[in-house]
């Protein structure tokens, strides 16, 4: 019924009666469409934003808290059966970061330093087991061993242990803490992965510097376009040109070219009295309008003949080909790609997501020491110097997952050639 009601009322004018009286002998179908309106920038972020919520609401849900005990260690009971796990659901942006708080004489963390700065084997064993972590990546990565070889040692290494005066900061989170009982808003502590990981996920601060790069170095490429179609600026973008230096001067020795004529020879003026003369005559004064063409050495083409060139049959497209792209036009598309990636915003671009991009790693756990320095390594073609800083947890024993930092400081080739022979 409501679709009756808003259905047009036909009349004598209708659009159906119309379509059957036209004059060129052809039915018009006439159908109705929808018109929608596009997507608004606005939307797609409102639909990125959602998305970003709906991530960490689903991360952060997941563990479950673990079920209340008693002083005894035994499981509550609650009418006889055990009681079920209680669950947190934790709310987006609720997270906190707690000061570092410094470490005291009583804590085991601090007796832990101090018994280790009094092994000196025990530091050793700590070095070398850094140093033996740098050579094991070493091996495995392919294009160093290609490059440099496969036979590859430890010559020496410089490593210091440095002893931390303050804790790791600690993270907090709130949200609702499901119980048998009862639904209370709590607070509790997350790791510092989980929050390094959301935080580069929800704050992309490198493609956001790489856009602004990309902004900043397309800007001043149009202001310099702009100035250079009014005449201020004339050399190319990026290139600077000095104007202080000297023009070279032309050396003695060098030839003068000849002076040209000051005036034109009779068989010049005699051709150009004949051509001034054929220029003002009418065209059905010309006698041999064939006269001023095979001066030049050339004769004038058939009108006709290059109307047939032009509709020719091998020039119209084929009827099973309207939708595929033509040679050319997907060379101009490959050129308008090439000089995309090719242009100085987009190189800007990717350097600078390149420089602050970094992947998202932990915090050390607490009561880990720090071990930084330089591990020097021996290959067939060259010594390669490495900057390696990693966490040590006591604990363990052992390096912290995440923590272990290795890039390249120098290399130097035990065989240089000289570039030019």
């Amino acid at each position: 019924m409501s679709s009756r009601l808003y259905r047009p009322f036909r009349t004598l004018f209708g659009s159906s009666r119309i379509a059957s009286r036209l004059q060129s002998g052809q039915t018009v179908r006439i159908e109705r469409v929808k018109i929608r309106k596009g997507k608004s920038a606005t939307r797609f972020i409102g639909t990125v934003f959602k998305g970003a919520l709906i991530f960490q609401l689903l991360l952060w849900a997941i563990p479950p808290a673990p079920a209340p005990q008693d002083g005894d260690g035994d499981r509550q009971l609650v009418e006889g059966k055990a009681s079920l796990p209680a669950w947190f659901i934790a709310f987006p942006f609720t997270t906190k970061r707690q000061p570092p708080q410094p470490y005291s004489g009583s804590d085991p963390e601090w007796q832990e330093f101090i018994r280790i700065a009094n092994n000196p084997k025990e530091r050793r064993a700590i070095r070398s087991r850094l140093a033996r972590i740098v050579l094991d990546s070493a091996m495995r990565h392919p294009a160093f061993v290609a490059r440099l070889g496969k036979d590859i040692k430890i010559q020496q290494y410089w490593l210091d242990i440095d002893y931390p005066t303050r804790a790791p900061p600690v993270y907090e989170r709130s949200g609702l803490l499901i119980t048998d009982d009862a639904i209370a808003w709590a607070t509790t502590t997350c790791d510092s992965w989980t929050v390094n990981v959301l935080n580069h996920f929800l704050w992309p601060k490198p493609l956001a510097l790489g856009f602004w790069a990309f902004g900043t170095v397309a800007a001043k490429q149009t202001a310099h376009e702009i100035a250079k179609y009014f005449g201020f600026a004339s050399d190319e973008f990026g290139s600077s040109q000095d104007t202080s230096q000297p023009k070279p001067s032309v050396p003695a020795s060098t030839p003068s070219p000849p002076p040209l004529p000051s005036s034109p020879g009779p068989q010049i003026q005699k051709e150009l009295q004949r051509m001034r003369q054929e220029a003002t005559r009418r065209p059905e004064q010309v006698k041999d309008p064939g006269s001023l063409s095979s001066s030049a050495g050339a004769t004038p083409a058939d009108p006709s003949t290059s109307r047939d060139k032009a509709i020719s049959a091998a020039d119209k497209p084929a009827p099973d080909q309207g939708n595929q792209q033509t040679p050319e036009q997907k060379s101009s598309v490959e050129d308008l790609m090439r000089s995309f990636s090719n242009s100085e915003p987009w190189k800007k671009l990717k350097e600078t997501f390149e420089r602050t991009n970094r992947p998202p790693r932990p915090d050390p756990p607490r009561g880990s020491i720090l071990v930084s320095g330089m591990v020097q390594l021996e290959t067939p073609r060259a010594v390669v110097v490495f900057d390696v800083l990693a966490w040590y947890d006591p604990k363990t024993k052992s390096y912290a997952p995440g923590t272990v930092r290795i890039t390249t400081r120098r290399w130097q080739p035990k065989q240089q050639l000289p570039l030019v022979k």
